[in-house]
C-alpha cells in the first residue's frame, strides 16, 4: 500500500484484445497500478512458439489502440515494439541501454542472447565499447519506418550481419535459431509482412505532422 508500481504484459495473438480492453485496463487502475509496459511475444528461448506472436492486423490495431488509450485512460501505457517513433528506433545495444544475464554475458538487448564480453572478465567502460555494441549503434535506426525498429522481429537480417560481423556467440542454446531455420524465415516473412501494414501507417503519421 502506497508503493508506487506498474506491470509489464506480453501480448499474443491470443490476448491483445482482452489486455487492451477498458475492462482489464479499468481493473489494473483499480488496484492501483501507475503504468503499463506492454512487450509483444517474441519466439525466443526454450521452445518458441511462433503461433503466439501478434498478426500484423493486430500489432496494427495494437498502435491504434494503445494511442487512444493514452488521451482516454488515467494509466500510461508503453508499447516496446511500436513506440520506436519516440525513441528514434531501436534503443538497445547500448544506445540507452543493454542487458547483463545471470552469468555475466553482455547482451545487446534482453531479447538478444548474444554476446561477446562477459562483465566479471572486463571493466563496463570495456563491454559498452565493444564491437557489438559498436555495430548496433552503427546499424541504428535500423528503418526509416519507426514501426519496424527492431534487429529480431523486424529487420532480422540486421541482428544476422551484427552476429556475423562481431562474432558475436549465443549464450544459450537455441539462441541461434533466430539467425537461421524454421524460425528465422518465419521472422522474415512476419518482419516482410509487418512492413506492408506498417509502411502506409508510418507514411499517413509523417503526412499528418
Amino acid at each position: 500500500r502506497g508503493v508506487f508500481f506498474g506491470t509489464s504484459l506480453t501480448i499474443t495473438r491470443n490476448n491483445v484484445d482482452k489486455l487492451m480492453s477498458d475492462e482489464f485496463l479499468d481493473f489494473l487502475i483499480d488496484q492501483g497500478v501507475k503504468y503499463v509496459w506492454s512487450f509483444h511475444y517474441v519466439p525466443i528461448g526454450r521452445q518458441p512458439d511462433t503461433d503466439l506472436m501478434i498478426l500484423p492486423e493486430q500489432r496494427a490495431y495494437l498502435s491504434k489502440r494503445v494511442n487512444y488509450l493514452r488521451f482516454n485512460k488515467s494509466l500510461p501505457i508503453m508499447d516496446f515494439w511500436n513506440d520506436g517513433a519516440y525513441t528514434e528506433g531501436c534503443i538497445a545495444g547500448g544506445k540507452c541501454f543493454f542487458h547483463i544475464n545471470a552469468r555475466g554475458d553482455v547482451e545487446p538487448c534482453a531479447f538478444v542472447h548474444f554476446s561477446v564480453d562477459n562483465i566479471r572478465e572486463k571493466s563496463f567502460k570495456e563491454v559498452i565499447s565493444s564491437p557489438l555494441f559498436t555495430a548496433y549503434q552503427k546499424g541504428q535506426p535500423f528503418s526509416d519506418n519507426m514501426l519496424c525498429p527492431c534487429p529480431i522481429i523486424d529487420q532480422p537480417e540486421a541482428l544476422r550481419r551484427i552476429v556475423k560481423e562481431t562474432g558475436a556467440h549465443p549464450t544459450h542454446e537455441g539462441a541461434e535459431i533466430v539467425l537461421s531455420g524454421e524460425i528465422a524465415s518465419f521472422l522474415d516473412q512476419r518482419s516482410a509482412d509487418w512492413k506492408a501494414a506498417a509502411d502506409p501507417i508510418w507514411a499517413s503519421r509523417q503526412k499528418a505532422q
